[in-house]
């Protein structure tokens, strides 16, 4: 309040003074007036007398200490504006010097996270793709081992054949020729057994179908899984390599709108830890399937082999059954042929089916493609990205399903080929085995002795 007071009175002071170059005496008051002289020398000595001298019509003087006052109050006022802006210079620097630092940490600690990530990422992708491998390896054993109990199927229709023709040659034989005897009992018990082995082949070869449809499944998820971490990786590795000087940078101004993402750290590593241990288990039943089928196969053929033994002196009931399973495999060769034909027409109908899903994917990821385009805040999952993602992957899940279906369908109408190119053969075999009398077949019974499990013709 004093500093305000004389502040006022300073400024007061400086109201209405005269311009003079020299300091004025203060004398004693004077009561007179100016006289009137006659030289300008007279009237310079009236005009000093009459500012010495009191007079309503002159100001007020300040004392010295006033004005001295004044003036150190100036000084102080100014030092005090002068130590506040030089604080508010130095806080600034520090303030300014405090961010850039805390944004360096800041960025350079997100780097090392983006570092760690990338060499997780990439470690999970390396077990993928190591399991991927080792799939694709058991998927070729497991197919070879079905085409081995195919083949070894297929193998039995020639001993079967054999032993109906010898059965149906017999009762065309007259007198004791034509007696239910031991002979027919063990063609019988042989027929009997060929039947069991086929459908325990049968059974393997639907499990081994089995085994692969749940191997291709894990080989999907792990090619899906590695593709998806190698777009992270790609995507991770370019954020890493950016910089302050980078080019394309662009200033999000609400990050979490952009805060889509729905998995944690902890789902990402059990989704693949899922995955490959599904592939495992996977790996491990269709090895424990490949050795069932092998020890089918190998007891199958032993006992086989063992009434065949038996029963090899009984061609002309064979010869019998020949004929009667001729009469079967017309039959069974055109129904055959029918299912080749519907088999073919399912096939064109797929194929179109799949085509047809053309139209709509590409409307799918074209409007997706687009979308993506959208600037900055813009970018937003909203229910349209959401439903374009989910109708994408329904497209691909029916192209999938298509492309399977397409795919069993040419398997079955190449094993329906192959198929009928084997009744084709065992039909002309029967057509030759009919023509050749009891003493031609007799004699080949005789000569005949188990192959073993090799396919009809060889």
């Amino acid at each position: 309040m004093a500093e305000d007071s004389l502040s006022n009175m300073y400024r007061s002071s400086f109201n209405g003074l005269p311009s003079i170059r020299e300091p004025v005496q203060m004398t004693s008051a004077y009561s007179t007036v100016l006289p009137s002289y006659g030289t300008k020398r007279d009237v310079g000595k009236a005009l000093l007398q009459t500012l010495g001298a009191p007079s309503n019509s002159v100001r007020d003087r300040k004392a010295p200490e006033h004005w001295n006052a004044a003036l150190n109050m100036h000084v102080r006022l100014s030092d005090k504006d002068k130590n506040k802006a030089e604080t508010q210079r130095d806080a600034s620097n520090r303030l300014i010097k405090e961010l850039d630092q805390k944004t360096k940490s800041k960025q350079a600690e997100i780097n090392r996270r983006l570092q760690d990530r990338i060499t997780t990422v990439a470690y999970w992708k390396q077990r993928l793709t190591t399991e991927h491998a080792a799939i694709c390896q058991e998927i070729t054993n497991l197919t070879m081992s079905k085409q081995k109990t195919q083949q070894a199927l297929a193998s039995t229709e020639l001993p079967t054949e054999v032993s109906t023709n010898c059965l149906k040659n017999r009762e065309n034989r007259e007198a004791i020729d034509l007696v239910q005897d031991l002979v027919d009992d063990e063609l019988i018990n042989e027929l009997n057994m060929l039947s069991e082995v086929q459908k325990l082949l049968s059974n393997r070869i639907n499990d081994s179908d089995t085994r692969l449809r749940n191997l291709n499944d894990c080989k999907s998820n792990l090619e899906y899984d590695i593709r998806d971490k190698e777009e992270c990786l790609r995507l991770d590795e370019h954020c890493y390599k950016l910089n302050n000087g980078s080019a394309g940078l662009q200033q999000i101004a609400q990050p979490s709108l952009y805060d889509g993402h729905t998995s944690t750290v902890d789902k990402h590593e059990s989704f693949s830890q899922d995955n490959l241990e599904k592939s495992e288990i996977a790996r491990v039943m269709s090895c424990l399937q490949r050795e069932l089928n092998e020890f089918s196969i190998n007891k199958s053929n032993d006992e086989l082999q063992k009434q065949s033994e038996l029963v090899g002196s009984m061609f002309r009931l064979r010869l019998k059954e020949l004929t009667d399973a001729k009469t079967g495999l017309d039959g069974q060769l055109e129904k055959t042929n029918q299912e080749i034909s519907s088999v073919e027409d399912s096939l064109h109908q797929l194929r179109e089916a799949l085509r047809s899903k053309d139209g709509p994917m590409k409307v799918a990821t074209t409007r997706f493609a687009v979308r993506a385009k959208r600037p900055n805040v813009e970018q937003t999952r909203d229910y349209v990205h959401g439903g374009l993602l989910s109708e994408i992957n329904d497209i691909n899940g029916s192209q999938e399903a298509l492309k399977q279906q397409i795919a069993s369908a040419e398997e079955t109408l190449h094993r329906l080929l192959k198929n009928k190119e084997r009744l084709q053969q065992d039909i002309a075999i029967k057509k030759k085995s009919i023509q050749i009398d009891e003493q031609q077949c007799l004699r080949l019974r005789k000569t005949l002795s188990w192959r073993g499990f090799r396919p009809a013709g060889m």
